[in-house]
């Protein structure tokens, strides 16, 4: 193998953690375990965790079983791949604001309107 095909495999690996590690944050956010997730996608616990820890690339029908059972869209485990991706960060405290009651929402409105204002 060449250093572009190395270069190009390293880049892919690199990719596949990422996937893997985003699974793992929006199973975990869910209070949900390994087992629990393959049992719902149908894919072994053992798969599943070598996904995670990105030693495996998923499919993406399994991609689509996983965001299924996860209940986030298929496209938030890869969407920029970057940390600061604000969609990224709104989708992991969903689950938080739509558990807020309507004062607590209109309290968060109004500390997100201070905040634009600094």
């Amino acid at each position: 193998m060449n250093n572009k095909d190395d270069s190009k495999k390293e880049e892919n690996n690199i990719v596949f953690v990422k996937i893997g590690q985003r699974i793992q944050k929006y199973r975990i956010q869910r209070n949900l375990t390994q087992d629990q997730v393959a049992e719902t996608t149908g894919i072994s616990q053992k798969h599943l965790s070598r996904i995670e820890q990105g030693y495996h690339n998923p499919r993406f029908d399994m991609v689509i079983q996983i965001a299924k059972a996860l209940n986030v869209p298929t496209d938030a485990f890869a969407k920029d791949l970057s940390d600061d991706n604000v969609d990224v960060f709104l989708e992991s405290i969903r689950p938080n604001i739509e558990k807020l009651n309507v004062k607590q929402l209109e309290y968060l409105k109004k500390n997100i309107e201070l905040l634009l204002e600094l």
